[in-house]
């Protein structure tokens, strides 16, 4: 039977029992009321499940009324009748009161498993959901280095590459190379030397991707003091505290470093290096993704590198191992286009030897010839590694500059014709003293096309061969507009 059901039965019972010595008390003596109250008792001690103390209630509820009874504490008669109908009444409000405790608890009881295992579900739906927005985030990138790396492997020239390359680590890195960070960063890209085996920095760009303050060559020996024999990449929170960096550290104002070397078949082809003015500027996740960006890069540079050999191959002079005219022409178009695009100076130094035809003359041809080899040797080794080199024609040649200054690009003239007549050029036992004159134009303060760049730049120089030769010379007038 329901317990619900059992209690409520037993106090409806109580309540005929009351009802019952009502109408006794009326004709029967006060024995046969207290008989029938302790029946009435036992009977409400038996809504308790707990038998025992059902008992002790029944026993301890008559020895209350025989003793009550004897002192004459309890009235007769109907007074007996009222007394056990109020213990009837606090026995119903005592169910009733247990009744909704026990629905209470069952209630609570129910719903606890049902919180639990919302909880349960919650807590796994948030992890799935954490998971799902990590595999997004995964994919996103992988999409971004595949959109990278078809970039980049779409461009196979190793300027051009490069400056590609730079404009993706700018993005990808955009919290220090944005025009808002306190962070003063830099990006420098090197390729090892041919001869020296040393890597050289290629591929300048503009002020806000800047390559300044790296050395122009690194010795292997200095990379493998930085990177181990292995050339693993490295983060460097702070280069003034670590002794592999002491040398780099002392003649720059960087702090920070993350050095990617460029590996391909287990040869290392190139190197990035990133770094900024402030100690602890890159995280563990920049490193990473530095390095999964350097393997989108390394693909496209070998590529880069292969067509610029296969090119170098058309493109140089045999006699003097400078690029010849034509490709000159070709990258000049090139500079200008770049230049105009980024906003930056593009600076170009005309160069010719003086009285060179005395030299022929007086000694031949092949004397000549072992001039212009030296000669072209010492202009790419003032001119530097980020400047282009030609053989213009003869024995005149020309240097290109990217994003050199009118100031800067004259310094580098003065510092070539300084070089060339400092020591003598030696033939055999002939020791001969070679001069040049120098012009020197940049875009876009004397010129804004190809053309007028070379114009310019050959009006300064000739000004210099009227001056007295052995002489650099700027063009003054007024810029040339696009032909």
């Amino acid at each position: 039977m329901n317990r619900k059901i059992k209690h409520y039965s037993v106090l409806a019972l109580g309540f005929l029992l009351v009802i019952s010595l009502m109408i006794m008390d009326q004709q029967s003596e006060a024995s046969t009321n207290y008989a029938l109250l302790l029946l009435s008792l036992i009977l409400l001690a038996g809504t308790l499940e707990f038998t025992v103390g059902a008992l002790l209630l029944a026993v301890a509820s008559a020895l209350a009324l025989v003793a009550g009874h004897l002192l004459q504490w309890l009235p007769q008669s109907g007074a007996v009748t009222g007394i056990i109908a109020v213990g009837l009444m606090s026995g119903f409000m005592a169910l009733i009161s247990q009744d909704r405790d026990v629905r209470l608890k069952a209630e609570a009881q129910e719903r606890e498993p049902k919180a639990h295992e919302l909880l349960k579900v919650e807590r796994k739906a948030f992890m799935i959901r954490r998971q799902i927005e990590g595999h997004k985030e995964r994919l996103d990138g992988l999409i971004k280095l595949y959109q990278v790396a078809k970039k980049l492997s779409g461009v196979i020239k190793l300027e051009a590459m490069l400056d590609e390359a730079r404009l993706e680590v700018a993005q990808l890195f955009a919290q220090h190379f944005s025009a808002n960070s306190e962070e003063d960063a830099r990006l420098a890209f090197y390729i090892p030397d041919e001869e020296s085996s040393d890597f050289l920095r290629v591929g300048v760009r503009g002020h806000e991707i800047s390559d300044e303050g790296f050395p122009d060559q690194l010795p292997v020996p200095e990379l493998k003091r930085w990177l181990g024999d292995s050339f693993s990449a490295v983060r460097i929170k702070d280069l003034s505290s670590d002794p592999r960096f002491e040398n780099f550290a002392r003649g720059s104002h960087f702090r920070s470093l993350l050095a990617i070397p460029l590996v391909m078949h287990d040869i290392v082809i190139g190197l990035m290096l990133l770094a900024t003015s402030q100690p602890g500027s890159y995280s563990p996740t920049d490193f990473t993704q530095a390095e999964v960006l350097g393997k989108q890069i390394v693909f496209a540079l070998r590529k880069a590198l292969l067509y610029r050999k296969v090119q170098t191959l058309s493109f140089t002079d045999s006699q003097t191992g400078l690029y010849v005219h034509r490709y000159f022409q070709e990258r000049l178009r090139e500079e200008i286009h770049r230049a105009e695009r980024y906003h930056q100076h593009l600076a170009l130094i005309m160069l010719d030897l003086d009285h060179f035809k005395k030299v022929n003359d007086e000694h031949g041809h092949q004397v000549g010839d072992a001039v212009l080899v030296e000669v072209a040797a010492r202009i790419q080794e003032m001119a530097g590694t980020t400047a282009l080199v030609a053989r213009y024609g003869g024995e005149e040649f020309a240097v290109l500059l990217p994003n050199t200054t009118q100031a800067r690009a004259t310094l580098v003239a003065q510092s070539i014709n300084t070089f060339l007549k400092a020591t003598s050029v030696d033939v055999g036992e002939l020791k001969l003293t070679i001069t040049l004159s120098a012009g020197v134009s940049t875009y876009p303060e004397d010129s804004l096309s190809r053309e007028s760049l070379i114009a310019t730049a050959d009006a300064a120089l000739y000004q210099a061969k009227n001056d007295g030769r052995d002489l650099v010379r700027v063009f003054k007038g007024k810029p040339l507009k696009k032909s």
